[in-house]
């Protein structure tokens, strides 16, 4: 087999970035009120985990939480990042 290089030996300072990351960082501050729902959800769901009997099962979940925090992000994000599209 031949040489091939590696990603980080192909990559240059030239190469372009995906802002997305960064965008949806920024974004994360606008939606502070449904990330602490997400963490106290969280919190919960770790809690019925851990006081768990063997054998119980435990449904408790946060999905609506997830959906809901990543909406917000993605609905702040999008008009950033097609703002970056040339």
């Amino acid at each position: 087999p031949g040489w091939h290089p590696s990603i980080e030996h192909r990559m240059t300072v030239d190469d372009p970035q995906d802002p997305l990351p960064a965008i949806e960082e920024g974004c994360k501050g606008h939606c502070s009120k449904l990330a602490k729902e997400l963490e106290e959800c969280t919190k919960r769901v770790e809690a019925a985990i851990a006081n768990a009997k063997p054998g119980d099962e435990v449904v408790a979940h946060c999905t609506g939480q997830y959906q809901d925090f990543w909406h917000c992000v993605d609905h702040c994000a999008a008009p950033k990042l097609f703002a970056t599209l040339k």
